[in-house]
C-alpha cells in the first residue's frame, strides 16, 4: 500500500533505537526525510546512517535540550509536516515511593516535552494545511502497570491532551493521535527484569510485540490513508486491552 507520504519531512524523538526506529524505519520506506533525535551520539548516527535519516544528537531530559532540539530540526529539515513523540518511560515507583522530585522529573520528561514539541511544530502544520503527529504512550495510560505510578497517571494525561488538540486542529488538515504499545520486544522491556515468557502468555495472541509492528502503525497514522483518524488512542498490544 502506497501511504503517499513520500517527499514529507519527519522528526522522530527518541529516533536511536526501539520504537522510534522502527517508526522511523518504517516511515524511510516510504520515502520520508528523516530527522531522529536521541541522546547517545553513537548509537543515534548509526541508526541514522542505516535509513539515510539526519541525526539531531539532543539531551531531551531538560527544557535547554528540547529547544536545542527544536532548533537544530529547523536547520536541517525545516518545520516537520510529520512529528513523532516518543520518550522513555520514567523511574518506576509506587505511591508510597513517590516524591514531589519524582513527579516533577516525570512530568518534565512526559508532560512538559510532549506540550513543548508540539507547541514548536502545530502552527507551521496548520498553516500548511497538512500536518500528522503521533505521540507513543502505553497502554499503562489505559490499565494502570504496578510499579508504574508515574507513568500511569501522565501517559494518561497525555491522551486529554490528544482528545483536546485534535478537536481545534481538525478543520486544518492536521491529526493528532496517541498509539499505546503492549508487551512489545525492546531493549526497555528486556531491562525491567520480567518473565517475558510468562508474560507472554497473559497476552491473548501468546508473544510479545515486534517493535516494527508498532512502527508499521505509526507510520500508516502519519499518511493520507489516515486523513479520518483524529484524537485516538490505538493500541498495538496483541489484544491485551479488551473492553477498555
Amino acid at each position: 500500500m502506497d501511504l503517499n507520504i513520500k517527499g514529507r519531512t519527519a522528526l522522530i524523538t527518541g529516533g536511536s533505537k526501539g520504537l522510534g526506529f522502527a517508526s522511523a524505519e518504517a516511515m524511510a520506506r516510504e520515502g520520508v526525510k528523516l530527522a531522529l533525535a536521541a541522546r547517545t551520539e553513537e548509537t543515534l548516527r548509526k541508526a541514522a546512517e542505516s535509513i539515510g535519516a539526519i541525526p539531531i544528537v539532543s539531551d531531551l531530559s531538560d527544557r535547554a535540550g528540547v529547544l536545542a532540539c527544536i532548533d537544530k530540526t529547523r536547520d536541517v529539515i525545516g518545520d516537520p509536516d510529520i512529528l513523532v513523540i516518543n520518550t522513555g518511560g520514567p523511574q518506576p515507583a509506587t505511591f508510597a515511593e513517590s516524591t514531589p522530585d519524582g513527579w516533577r522529573t516525570a512530568t518534565d520528561q512526559l508532560f512538559h516535552f510532549t506540550i513543548e514539541m508540539i507547541t514548536a511544530f502545530l502552527e507551521p502544520m496548520k498553516q500548511k494545511g497538512w500536518g500528522r503527529i503521533v505521540v507513543i504512550t502505553s497502554f499503562a495510560a489505559k490499565e494502570p502497570v504496578p510499579n508504574l505510578l508515574y507513568s500511569n497517571a501522565l501517559r494518561a494525561g497525555i491522551h486529554g491532551l490528544v482528545n483536546s488538540i485534535a478537536s481545534e486542529v481538525a478543520a486544518d488538515g492536521v491529526t493528532i493521535n496517541a498509539v499505546m504499545p503492549g508487551f512489545i520486544k525492546t531493549d526497555r522491556m528486556t531491562s525491567m527484569g520480567l518473565d517475558l515468557d510468562r508474560v507472554a502468555k497473559t497476552i491473548p495472541a501468546k508473544r510479545l510485540g515486534q517493535p516494527s509492528e508498532l512502527g508499521d502503525l505509526v507510520a500508516f497514522l502519519c499518511s493520507e490513508r489516515a486523513t479520518y483518524i483524529n484524537g485516538q488512542a490505538i493500541a498495538c498490544d496483541g489484544g491485551l486491552l479488551q473492553g477498555i
